[in-house]
């Protein structure tokens, strides 16, 4: 029996296909696991389907991040609560003497920076475990406008970091580090410094800052270097909405070295830019992709892969809805609020402490 050409060609294809198929499929688990790792959990999941050996992979870097748990200052300033957005359950913990009024400035990794107004005092505590870190003697002129640090204390690598404009044309930078018992002091010529809210994420080994007329600079604390980036700012205005009503309610975050902006308003569905330094453009995403985001003013925190009850490519607010122990948060699947009727009033929000922070695996033997 005779075969044409193309008929031969059709074969050698097919069982090229089927032997690189094969080969896929006999990789070992380690290293099939550690291509999985790279990919977002939509990708994950479509490709846990393949066959068992890929399934096997997929899951076993799909481990589920614990969210954030919702911190709150009770009006009696001496106590505060946590809310667990996984279980719905609220703990109430007594605040050490020493802070009873003072306010925080930044929350990361599971720790607090706060300051006691027109004080010269900065500490660091972390709420679960009651640990405090009192931080050397610094002025604070009335306040700083950007504060910020880039790890746990207990990290040798923690560097907290202050910034404020004494006079026109210069701002004063101030960074401590854990194990010195002075600050030491950066005075660079800039006009950046025109901010209402602090915008502040550290990544990449950078801390980037954002100001009110949305522009970005960063700190380079190894390098004590200061720079305006030339980046333009996104453009958001969308109808009757003005930009600066956009910014009410703004957030920056970063996340495995990329820089995400989120801007809303009222019941307008959120948007989403991400920084693009090679184009120096804030570049408008549709959604999160596979991110869910916890936003708060002081701190901001991303996760991969949440409890299966908890909504994907989404936004968490800092804000218990009425009547019930659930979060407001807008989810890019469905284009919606939760719940539809939400109320958020972003001048409150920025101007109160509800603030997302890291709990520990072991939280809920500490609370």
């Amino acid at each position: 029996m005779s075969m044409n050409n193309n008929e031969g060609s059709k074969i050698m294809e097919s069982t090229k296909e089927k032997t690189e198929n094969q080969i896929w499929r006999e990789l070992p688990l380690e290293l099939l696991s550690s291509v999985m790792a790279y990919l977002e959990i939509k990708d994950n999941i479509r490709a846990s389907i393949v066959c068992k050996s890929w399934y096997e992979a997929a899951v076993s870097v799909r481990v589920i991040d614990q969210p954030p748990w919702l911190i709150y200052f009770l009006k009696s300033r001496n106590s505060y609560e946590f809310y667990n957005p996984t279980s719905c359950k609220k703990y109430t913990m007594e605040l050490p003497e020493s802070l009873v009024g003072a306010i925080v400035r930044y929350s990361r990794d599971g720790w607090l920076l706060m300051s006691k107004n027109i004080s010269s005092d900065f500490v660091l505590f972390n709420p679960f475990t009651m640990d405090l870190v009192v931080l050397p003697y610094l002025e604070l002129w009335y306040g700083y406008q950007l504060v910020g640090f880039s790890s746990a204390p207990t990290s040798s690598s923690c560097v907290v970091f202050t910034i404020k404009d004494y006079d026109p044309g210069h701002v004063t930078i101030r960074t401590w580090s854990p194990g010195e018992t002075t600050w030491t002091s950066t005075q660079v010529g800039s006009q950046f410094l025109d901010v209402k809210h602090n915008y502040v994420v550290f990544s990449n080994g950078l801390f980037y800052c954002l100001n009110l007329r949305k522009y970005l600079a960063v700190f380079d604390p190894s390098l004590r270097t200061w720079n305006v980036l030339d980046v333009l700012p996104p453009p958001i205005c969308r109808g009757y909405i003005d930009d600066e009503s956009w910014y009410e309610g703004k957030f920056m975050v970063g996340y495995k070295g990329d820089i995400f902006l989120i801007c809303t308003y009222g019941n307008e569905d959120p948007l989403v830019f991400k920084l693009d330094l090679t184009q120096g453009i804030w570049e408008k995403k549709e959604n999160l992709g596979s991110l869910t985001v916890f936003v708060s003013t002081m701190s901001c925190e991303p996760r991969t892969y949440v409890p299966e009850r908890m909504l994907r490519n989404s936004i968490y607010f800092p804000k218990l809805c009425y009547n019930e122990p659930r979060c407001v948060a807008y989810s890019f699947d469905e284009g919606r609020y939760h719940p539809r009727v939400h109320n958020l009033d972003w001048e409150k929000i920025h101007s109160s402490e509800n603030i997302w922070i890291e709990a520990p695996k072991n939280a809920f033997e500490l609370v």
